[in-house]
């Protein structure tokens, strides 16, 4: 069997360790080029000159066990100083602790670098096992930050790449310990050189796809929020919109019961003060005294129907100012209040239940409940045994509160009109101007809450209020 010559075979293995890294430093260039990857530039230069430095091992092989003298150690420490000015950008070291830790890397290698030019002019002689250990206390430097790093950044691979780094100094240690030929290090450390270019690879590779996968999850969940937002913004509109419908409804209401209601009014006190007039000049003052009576009814009527109005607009223009609020006492007040209004007229029957706590303007829910109330009031005062009933509940969500009368009530199919401004279901039989539903429906729903009726015609009416316990958004 022929002996085979290693010494003269095409490719020998620094040849393809060189070519590896080479490789490795235009992957590495590429990364720098494409996303601008910290670091990645510094290592690119450091795996092309070790790789320069390997292709040409074979011009600086070590003739003894001193320090070799060659120009292209140079190429090899400037390698390792690269390495190191790219894993501190790497890693992102802060400024503060950047300083120092490039005295503990540099300065090794630039203390290499000195002996060799020492040693070129025969000034001194250095044992290669120290000078080895010397760029090992570099690369002890560069594993110690890189195990910070981890620390700081779990995950990030950055235990790994220390750990590789770590491997170079404790193997030339061990092979100082074992009297093994120092040159066996530039062999044998290759390898973990080659791992770590490997693994910054791999580690900046899987850092820039969690940064992709981060900025996927945050570009994902901004575009939730922005389906969540374009939905409330539908949500508002249509609020607007039904509340432009409203005040246009109301707006119509308002017309016809100026063009009815105060027109008829202020006709009745027109003619009213001129018969009054006319009763005077013809010296008939028991004639203007019952005509003035009259005036004064149709004028009080106009009053209250423009005292109606300006509560309407009150509610829907205040500011909302929520608070903790006991309905008892405020259901307690508006009974105690309309019971002074009536004075000698009866009152019906009032039961004030168990009310929950509410989280409401008592400004605005004062107004609603005082129109609820006293609906419940008219419209059974003129039925035997009239009673009226208040009470309520709450769930997780809402707090509910009816009023209950057994009045006249109204057909189910009129229900939903009921709250628009100026419905008046029972014509003029009743006193009023049709305004206080809509004063209940506009406090309500500032609220977020909402409000609904429901009756049968001479069996009384249930008014409904919900409102949320916790205010919107």
């Amino acid at each position: 069997m022929p002996v085979v010559d290693y010494a003269i075979q095409p490719y020998q293995g620094t040849d393809v360790v060189a070519f590896v890294l080479a490789i490795v430093a235009v992957l590495c260039l590429a990364l720098w080029r494409r996303d601008g990857e910290a670091g990645m530039g510094w290592f690119a230069l450091a795996m092309a000159l070790l790789s320069l430095w390997m292709a040409t091992n074979r011009y600086h092989l070590p003739v003894d066990r001193f320090l070799l003298v060659s120009n292209l150690s140079h190429v090899l420490l400037l390698g390792v100083a690269c390495l190191a000015l790219g894993l501190l950008a790497y890693l992102d070291v802060p400024p503060d602790l950047r300083r120092r830790a490039l005295w503990f890397t540099l300065l090794p290698v630039a203390v290499y670098s000195g002996l060799i030019i020492l040693t070129g002019l025969g000034l001194v002689r250095v044992p290669r096992v120290w000078a080895n250990l010397m760029v090992g206390v570099c690369f002890a430097a560069m594993g110690t930050l890189a195990i910070w790093a981890s620390r700081r950044e779990p995950g990030a691979g950055h235990a790994i790449v220390g750990a590789v780094l770590w491997s170079i100094p404790m193997l030339a240690v061990v092979m100082a310990v074992a009297e093994v030929d120092s040159v066996a290090l530039r062999y044998w450390g290759v390898l973990p050189v080659l791992v770590l270019s490997l693994t910054l690879l791999t580690v900046s590779l899987l850092r820039r796809r969690r940064a992709l996968e981060t900025e996927v999850s945050r570009r994902r969940a901004a575009e939730d929020e922005l389906t969540v937002l374009n939905a409330s913004l539908e949500a508002a509109v249509s609020q607007r919109t039904a509340d432009l419908q409203s005040m246009v409804a109301g707006l119509e209401s308002f017309n016809r019961s100026v063009s009815h209601d105060l027109r008829g009014s202020l006709g009745g006190i027109s003619g009213a003060a001129r018969l009054a007039d006319e009763a005077l000049q013809r010296g008939n003052d028991a004639m203007a005294r019952r005509v003035l009576p009259l005036i004064a009814n149709q004028a009080e009527s106009s009053a209250r129907l423009v005292s109606a109005l300006l509560s309407l607009a009150r509610v829907g223009d205040a500011a909302l100012r929520r608070q903790p609020l006991d309905l008892r006492p405020l259901v307690q007040q508006v009974v105690d209040q309309l019971t002074l209004e009536r004075g000698a007229l009866a009152m019906p029957s009032v039961v004030i239940h168990a009310l929950p706590t509410v989280d409401a303007d008592p400004d605005l829910l004062t107004p609603a409940l005082a129109n609820l109330i006293g609906n419940a009031v008219k419209f059974s005062s003129g039925t035997q045994g009239a009673r009226v009933d208040i009470g309520g509940s709450s769930t997780a969500t809402e707090a509910l509160l009816y009023v209950r009368d057994n009045g006249v009530g109204f057909s189910a199919d009129a229900a939903d009109g009921l709250f628009m401004p100026f419905v008046r279901l029972h014509g003029q039989a009743f006193d009023g101007h049709g305004v206080g539903l809509s004063i209940v429906r506009r406090a309500v729903e500032r609220h977020g809450g909402r409000v609904w009726a429901e009756s049968q015609p001479g069996q009384g009416a249930t008014f409904h209020i919900g409102l949320p316990n916790r205010p919107p958004g």
